[in-house]
């Protein structure tokens, strides 16, 4: 209750969602309210997930006629008809989430979409008490109300919903509270939590490199064409380039959007033996080129830097007429290797011979990728069956045919196809069942011991998946309707059905003459203390 209670709240705070700039309400609908999109966090917290299909008002793209959206089982009537829908359809996927909740069971199923579909459209919703009778009447109430099939009887609004959950939440559970629930999910997954506080700890002790924290990256200072210089053949610090004159043609390289040029510099100057201006002079002494450069330019006043960019401007043009040649040359190379790997497969691979009496298989293929492959195309599909019986060790007859195998089994039969299975044990009745099987399926035979033999159909009204039924005081693993259900002639025979959730009971005794077969009809909406 408190997971959906805050789920609701969710809803409604996406319900009630505005423009930032207009402050008109966006009015927007999930669509997809399921399972799969409430997330529960260790801490209690409740989030409300993927709003991938979610519609609001100021879409630009609407869904076209006829087009559904969302998890066929989760969906309101008006959804699954194509109609327009609005806040309530979420109202109405959530009311399916804690229907499903309280009754261990899903709601809406079928074989196939389609079969589903009809059924959310009926929306005939069995009331939660039959189900799971520990329900309050309250909360049953709160369950059908956002269950109504028209959407002007169910909850008008998520908060609405919340707000009736929360009453009934405190007026039941008064002392429950957001750490309670926490400590329910930790509990419920503990070892997942215990797994990742451990991998929390190893990471906080961690140790980082200190070259990686104590070491910034600097950007490279380069100049195109240059010899690598040595600390003792250049130390001045470069001053800003200027930028080049209009008439210029040279290209500019190209920067990256971190500011520096995404070509290879092809010289670097080092920086670590900046020292002064004296120190910068004396270095230069050492090149002739350098020298002469540096007394041109203090005797014209000419800062070096603009020198220096004149230079780098030529040569930069050079080296990217350079680099084309390379490129050039580059592209050559891989076109000769990919003719040459041509030529090679043509004349060799291709001239093989064929070995005979090679046989080919070829897999179907999935032109639409969907996952499924045309059944006329593969092979007959077969489904496991686990056939077993009480007591075991008896002989399963497949078709008429003995199969060789003793119970428990477990067998593939082919998948829609009718099939007869017959158990048999010396000094028990002959069990049989035909069914077809289209899915992984379980056989189960309750034999009774062999003297002349009726037969009993047992059905169940009011009954559920929780329903056990006994003969004799004998508990049958088999599940009502019961059909052609042997036993002993021309005895009192007591058959008995018991819920042990609602505690309700019905009980019946027949005597059967032999090789006919009895209806038997069992009700469970009375007390056991009720005749």
């Amino acid at each position: 209750l408190y997971l959906i209670k805050e789920t609701a709240a969710g809803l409604d705070h996406a319900h009630r969602c505005t423009d930032s700039t207009t402050g008109r309400p966006l009015n927007i609908t999930h669509r997809d309210m399921s399972p799969q999109n409430i997330m529960v966090s260790f801490e209690g917290e409740v989030k409300v997930i993927d709003f991938g299909i979610a519609k609001a008002e100021t879409d630009g793209e609407q869904t076209k006629a006829g087009t559904l959206k969302g998890k066929f089982s989760y969906m309101s009537p008006e959804q699954a008809e194509g109609q327009p829908i609005d806040p309530r359809t979420d109202v109405f996927a959530l009311g399916i989430v804690l229907w499903e909740l309280l009754a261990n069971d899903r709601l809406f199923t079928g074989s196939n979409e389609a079969a589903i579909l009809r059924k959310v459209r009926d929306c005939q919703i069995p009331p939660i008490r039959k189900i799971n009778p520990t329900v309050p009447q309250e909360l049953e109430r709160i369950v059908m109300k956002a269950l109504a099939k028209d959407r002007n009887v169910r909850y008008q609004t998520a908060a609405n919903f919340h707000r009736d959950l929360n009453r009934f939440l405190n007026t039941q559970y008064p002392e429950f509270s957001p750490q309670d629930f926490s400590i329910f999910v930790r509990e419920c997954f503990k070892t997942a939590y215990q797994d990742g506080r451990e991998k929390l700890i190893g990471y906080s002790k961690a140790k980082v490199s200190e070259n990686e924290t104590t070491q910034p990256r600097s950007p490279k200072v380069t100049i195109a064409e240059t010899a690598p210089p040595t600390p003792d053949k250049m130390a001045f610090a470069p001053a800003v380039p200027e930028p080049l004159p209009p008439e210029s043609n040279i290209d500019e390289p190209r920067l990256e959007p971190n500011g520096f040029s995404s070509e290879e510099p092809v010289a670097k100057i080092n920086l670590d033996g900046l020292r002064s201006a004296a120190s910068g002079y004396n270095s230069i002494k050492g090149n002739p080129n350098l020298n002469s450069m540096y007394s041109r330019a203090s005797s014209s006043n000419t800062s070096v830097t603009g020198i220096l960019n004149q230079t780098q401007k030529s040569n930069y043009k050079k080296s990217r007429s350079g680099d084309g040649l390379e490129v050039i040359v580059k592209l050559a190379l891989v076109a000769g290797l990919a003719y040459g790997g041509w030529w090679g497969y043509k004349n060799y691979y291709t001239s093989l011979p064929v070995k005979p009496n090679t046989t080919v298989t070829v897999k179907p293929k999935d032109p639409k990728n969907t996952g499924v492959i045309n059944s006329a195309s593969t092979a007959p599909v077969e489904v496991k069956v686990s056939v077993n019986s009480n007591p075991d060790n008896a002989d399963i007859f497949v078709n008429g045919t003995d199969s060789g195998i003793k119970t428990p089994a477990v067998m593939s039969f082919l998948a829609n196809k009718e099939i007869e299975i017959v158990i048999r044990k010396n000094g028990y009745l002959e069990y049989k069942i035909t069914r077809t099987f289209n899915e992984v399926s379980q056989v189960i035979a309750t034999m009774q011991a062999s003297l002349s033999t009726a037969y009993l159909n047992i059905r169940v009204t009011d009954g559920n998946s929780f329903t056990k039924i006994s003969i004799n005081g004998k508990e049958l693993l088999e599940k009502p309707p019961i059909l052609k259900y042997p036993i002993v002639a021309l005895k009192d025979t007591v058959i008995t059905a018991y819920n042990p959730i609602s505690k309700l009971k019905d009980e019946k005794t027949v005597t059967v003459s032999t090789g006919e077969a009895m209806d038997v009809q069992l009700t469970l909406d009375k007390h056991p203390n009720q005749k």
